[in-house]
């Protein structure tokens, strides 16, 4: 039976640990590809080279340390702030909505309330990081044109540095949430006509809810394939249609090889990189359910 859920909140701890946790996993297997690349540069340098070896192990044992904390670190505020976010905002712009099949298969998102929120959402916290980006960004330019001033000039000059600077911090904080809002929407618009199109025709996300209380439901578990392939052929192709301005650029330059290239890079490489990286957090997440317990949502 087909219905359509509209998910009314998202449980904030649930979601930010499960969240945190994965991106902690992602971050150890970054790290640990990169020691593996560090390693073949490592033997093919001669065996005189001990300092750039003690450079390359001291860099190893820190990606190993920073990587999996700092993801973990930085998953929880941004996971944290975007159920909050989320949650608060339900209320004044309604929530996403999905189309089920028997509360299994999801094979449609209606296009508004999907582009409406995400862009609602990420336009919040790009005014939240902006209040604190923004200032600490134009003190960092100021001070780069007071020292490249001359001494004799520089009282003078800082006037007018103070007055461009506050203006700078106004346009930052005001245009870049508009910017973020209005890419936000499109992208996201295009993202669900696009599984809506996509999905009737090699199916959608696959799910297994249990029923924790009234209307709300633990997502017990996700099927990795469904969901890796028809993401990462939806991203591939809006990918491919934001690179086309590029690829017809270096055909117009004379430059066909790059451009296929750069067409190859962007389809099918970009086709097997995101499956890959789908499937694996959608494993972590059915690994880690059982141990710390899965995303809570309220549907309705």
């Amino acid at each position: 039976m087909k219905e359509i859920k509209e998910i009314k909140s998202v449980s904030i701890v649930p979601f930010t640990l499960m969240s945190s946790s994965i991106s902690a996993v992602i971050g150890l297997i970054y790290a640990l590809i990169l020691i593996i690349v560090l390693g073949v540069v490592a033997v093919f340098l001669p065996s005189t080279a001990s300092t750039i070896l003690g450079i390359l192990l001291t860099l190893a044992v820190a990606i190993i340390i920073i990587f999996p904390v700092g993801s973990f670190l930085l998953s929880i505020l941004s996971s944290f702030l975007l159920a909050l976010v989320y949650n608060l905002l339900v209320p004044r712009v309604g929530g996403i909505k999905l189309e089920m099949l028997d509360m299994k298969e999801i094979i449609s998102m209606p296009v508004i309330p999907l582009s409406l929120m995400l862009s609602a959402v990420y336009t919040i916290l790009t005014f939240l990081i902006m209040l604190i980006v923004a200032p600490l960004m134009m003190l960092i330019i100021q001070g780069a044109a007071i020292a490249a001033v001359s001494t004799s000039s520089a009282v003078s000059e800082l006037g007018g540095l103070g007055a461009l600077g506050i203006i700078g911090i106004i346009l930052m904080i005001i245009l870049t949430p508009i910017v973020v809002f209005i890419i936000t929407f499109v992208y996201s618009a295009l993202f669900a006509l696009l599984y809506n199109f996509l999905a009737p025709k090699m199916g959608g996300i696959r799910l297994k809810f249990s029923s924790v209380k009234d209307n709300l439901f633990e997502i017990r578990k996700i099927k990795p394939v469904p969901l890796a392939l028809i993401l990462a052929m939806v991203t591939t192709i809006l990918n491919f249609l934001f690179s086309i301005p590029q690829i017809v650029m270096y055909f117009a330059v004379g430059e066909p090889l790059v451009a296929v290239g750069y067409l190859l890079s962007d389809t099918v490489g970009y086709f097997i990189i995101i499956f890959i990286t789908y499937a694996i957090m959608t494993l972590l997440y059915n690994f880690l359910r059982p141990k710390i317990g899965g995303v809570e949502l309220e549907l309705e």
